[in-house]
């Protein structure tokens, strides 16, 4: 999921996916603009099939937040399928 998570932020901000350390702040350190944070959101989604919330977005401060942020969406994605399948 890491691999994913990091080709897509490599897309929507245009950086070198060697660049996408985890500990590096999206906007502080990668320089990344609102554009490239709304189809990093967009991007994202349409990715994994997920509906990033607001509240999300505010939680993704580094690259490691985001796949923190992305494995918690798509755990619960697949936990809702589960328990509709029940």
């Amino acid at each position: 999921m890491e691999g994913r998570v990091r080709r897509v932020l490599h897309v929507s901000l245009g950086r070198a996916e060697a660049r996408l350390l985890p500990h590096l702040r999206l906007v502080d350190d990668l320089y990344a603009d609102s554009m490239e944070l709304l189809d990093m959101v967009l991007s994202l989604n349409n990715e994994f099939g997920i509906d990033i919330q607001a509240q999300d977005v505010a939680a993704m401060r580094t690259v490691a937040d985001v796949v923190a942020v992305i494995a918690r969406l798509t755990r619960g994605e697949e936990a809702e399928g589960k328990h509709l399948d029940a």
